[in-house]
Parts: C-alpha cells; sequence; structure tokens
C-alpha cells in the first residue's frame, strides 16, 4: 500500500471515529444532577425473561429495559430522576410456566437504597429464584439482580 493510500485511509478513520464516538458516549451517560439506578440483570437460567411491564412514574429510563433477555445472558438497565428525594422502579419479566419475575429497585433519600418488593410469582414461581446485591445506595444506586433455578 502507498503512503499517499495510507495517509487518506487513516483521515477517513479518523474521521468516522470523531463522528461516531459522541453519539455513543452520550447515550449511555447517566445525569449527575439527580438520583439514578442502574441494574444489571442476570438470566442465569436456561429460559429467555420475556418483558410484560415497567414502572418508573417519578423518573425517566435512561437504559430502557429489553424486550427479551435472553437465557444466560446480562442486561443492564438504567434510570435518573428529577426529584431529590429519589424514586422507584419495577420491571417484570415473565418466565416459563407462567412465573412472573417482579425486580424492584428503591432508591430514597430517607432510607437504605434496597431491592425490597422483588419476588417471583405465579403458578411456576417454585422453579424460579432471584437473589438481589446493592452495591451503591442514594444518590446514585447500583443493584444486581441475579434470576436462576433452584
Amino acid at each position: 500500500m502507498k503512503y499517499r493510500t495510507r495517509a487518506v485511509a487513516a483521515a477517513v478513520l479518523t474521521a468516522a471515529a470523531a463522528i461516531t464516538a459522541p453519539a455513543t458516549a452520550a447515550a449511555d451517560s447517566l445525569p449527575t444532577d439527580g438520583p439514578t439506578i442502574t441494574l444489571t440483570i442476570r438470566n442465569d437460567t436456561d429460559a429467555p425473561m420475556v418483558l410484560t411491564s415497567t414502572e418508573n412514574p417519578y423518573g425517566t429510563w435512561v437504559d430502557e429495559p429489553a424486550t427479551v433477555v435472553p437465557a444466560r445472558s446480562t442486561e443492564t438497565v438504567s434510570a435518573s430522576s428529577a426529584d431529590r428525594r429519589g424514586f422507584g422502579i419495577q420491571i417484570d419479566y415473565t418466565m416459563p410456566g407462567d412465573a412472573t419475575v417482579a425486580l424492584m429497585a428503591n432508591n430514597y433519600g430517607t432510607g437504605v437504597a434496597n431491592g425490597d418488593g422483588t419476588h417471583i410469582g405465579g403458578a411456576n414461581r417454585h422453579g424460579f429464584e432471584v437473589a438481589t446485591t446493592v452495591e451503591d445506595g442514594y444518590p446514585f444506586m447500583t443493584a444486581d439482580f441475579a434470576v436462576t433455578r433452584p
């Protein structure tokens, strides 16, 4: 490859990177002027998790929940709120055999950030388990939810 061809190719790649980099970085950035919730949802089962509903009445989604979380995969969800007192979210997924996984995250400044209310319901609720670990609390909550088979 001649020097001139390499120089043009490098310039084109540099320009393309400069155009696309800011859009990618901005899409995942969380605001810092209010409370946020970032959840890592791990589907450690052999079945897909299918989204049935979401609730975020006092905030907005930054990274919305996926419609399907495939078996043995991980999904990251984030939300923010302008209400400095904090907020809570709920995400519901269905599992095979009529089971519903309800993931709840509460990030209020008046108490400890938690996953209280997280549960599995439905006829096949005994076929799945969910474990919650809160890593960081108010104002920038991070938590992990692991859905497994017993």
